[in-house]
């Protein structure tokens, strides 16, 4: 077991130099962070210890998307593995200190100094073999890695960007220490770890199945997504999803005038993307496969996004290592077989028993006091991510909860409602589209024909088109609308002329004046 996990203030200065020194604590430190007033450790040495049945770790999207910023820090999956078994061993031990504590080492941004056993750090980090060199050698470029941390929103912009190491110091134990790593963060850096405002709890079990760093990478940076109701990513550039998977390489490059452009995109997916989204849909341990969505500008594709698709085995089905009576419970508050399983790819077992025994408590107070909650699954999901955002049962604001739940219960039936009105305007649009294209004149439609089946589009289109250009054949004359919008939009302007065949707003009045006529 690691031993003496301790905790000092360490001076904030980021100096350039990372001097290499042994002192009597019998450690060979780099440190980052340098000054002659070191302070001795705030609280006392404890064992750290390591749950073996440790299934699930909480990441922030900040560390999830944190690209080296040169091309000689291109992280292997040795160095992304142990990248998350540190943030899991600072998480562990954070786990056991005092709500007092963790709010003083915040907000007085101290940095505490952390051990760990070589042996548990490669057991965390899913590292096979007895080879530590390779593990101290990993560790060093890990030190000296500079990386750009982002936090990139649902709409795919970047909401805040910084630059900074990993890590502040890194020692190795010598002589009676040997077999000891000591290590400290940057207080910004350790914020995120601690408390993330937007993060993924991601399956240490998946994790340690992927063999290779682009397939890892696309797992962490893809499964966030996995609970969201589209069952879609963010539709990122192209650009960056490269430096997701890869970090620096030869498919992106700086434009002075465009920003970064991605080259030879046609490699990258042959050589990488494509086989990193095998290697993970292969995980047997998983409920879905993702499939790749390619959004182009003209003939370039611009962004990616990936979609999740429920595998038809159902992966390994409900979660088998969930007693009968969690698995009921859910059950009983209104969730699907589906949605236990995307619950358990998303959260721990421990944070859903402790969210269903608060969510016990709650009803019992708000019963004491004459109300009531309205919606049980939506309270208990309230609960869920409050606990995964750390929150204490004293912290849990129930009326807020309520409130959120209302709140969310009113955004999910508009957004409901607002998918129905979708398909009745798309299903409008392709009936009077069809309508007009085969009351047109024929030999215009003839032409517009053959132009489709020259193009890009066309060829895509050709199993489709086997059964002929005619009213019925519903798959082909979808593609011939989106290539005719995309390429020739006043030809689609002549054949949908109305306002209501434009846009569902003028649909929408449109259809509310025929219903008061």
């Amino acid at each position: 077991m690691p031993k003496k996990t301790e905790a000092a203030i360490e001076p904030t200065e980021q100096p350039d130099t990372a001097p290499i020194t042994a002192g009597e604590s019998g450690f060979e430190m780099r440190y980052r962070e340098i000054g002659e007033d070191a302070q001795p450790a705030l609280f006392p040495t404890e064992d750290l210890l390591i749950p073996e049945t440790l299934r699930t770790m909480r990441k922030a999207v900040a560390a999830i998307h944190a690209i080296p910023v040169k091309a000689e820090h291109a992280q292997s999956l040795n160095s992304r593995r142990l990248f998350d078994a540190i943030i899991l061993v600072v998480q562990l031990n954070f786990r056991k200190r005092p709500k007092a504590e963790v709010e003083r080492i915040k907000t007085d941004r101290i940095s505490p100094l952390f051990d760990v056993r070589i042996t548990e750090l490669a057991r965390l980090a899913n590292i096979p073999g007895k080879n530590y060199q390779r593990i101290y050698e990993e560790l060093d470029k890990l030190f000296e890695m500079d990386l750009r941390w982002n936090v990139v929103g649902e709409d795919s912009e970047v909401e805040w960007d910084m630059r900074s190491h990993f890590l502040a110091s890194l020692g190795h134990g010598k002589g009676l220490q040997r077999g000891l790593i000591r290590f400290s963060m940057d207080p910004s850096i350790l914020n995120i770890v601690l408390e993330p405002s937007n993060w993924a709890s991601l399956s240490l079990q998946v994790m340690a199945s992927l063999l290779t760093a682009p397939s890892y990478a696309l797992y962490v940076n893809t499964w966030r997504y996995v609970t969201t109701t589209a069952k879609v990513t963010a539709p990122l550039p192209t650009a960056t999803w490269v430096e997701l998977l890869m970090g620096k390489s030869r498919y992106v490059v700086d434009d002075p005038a465009t920003g970064k452009r991605v080259v030879n995109y046609g490699d990258f997916k042959r050589r990488v993307l494509l086989d990193a989204i095998r290697r993970v849909n292969e995980v047997a341990a998983l409920n879905y496969t993702i499939e790749l969505k390619e959004i182009r500008s003209g003939t370039r594709v611009s962004r990616l996004q990936f979609k999740f698709v429920q595998k038809t085995s159902h992966g390994l089905g409900l979660p088998l290592h969930w007693p009968d009576d969690v698995l009921a419970a859910l059950k009983s508050l209104g969730h699907t077989e589906t949605e236990i399983k995307d619950i358990s790819e998303a959260r721990s077992y421990e944070e859903v028993a402790e969210a269903l025994i608060r969510l016990k408590a709650a009803e019992d107070k708000l019963r004491s006091s004459g109300k009531k909650i309205s919606s049980k699954k939506a309270y208990f999901n309230g609960i869920l991510s409050n606990i995964a955002l750390g929150s204490s049962d004293d912290e849990l604001d129930h009326e807020k909860i309520e409130a959120e739940v209302k709140a969310q219960s009113a955004a999910r039936e508009a957004q409901e409602r607002l998918e129905r009105l979708s398909k009745a305007f798309e299903r409008h649009q392709a009936i009077t589209f069809t309508a007009n294209l085969f009351a047109a004149d024929e030999d215009y439609r003839a032409d517009v024909f053959q132009r489709f089946e020259q193009s890009t589009d066309g060829e895509k289109a050709k199993l489709l088109l086997r059964r002929g250009w005619d009213a019925s054949n519903a798959g082909a004359l979808a593609m011939l609308r989106t290539w005719l919008q995309r390429e020739h939009p006043d030809e689609l302007g002549r054949l949908l002329p109305n306002p209501e065949d434009k846009g569902i707003d003028a649909w929408t009045a449109w259809r509310a004046d025929q219903a008061m006529q």
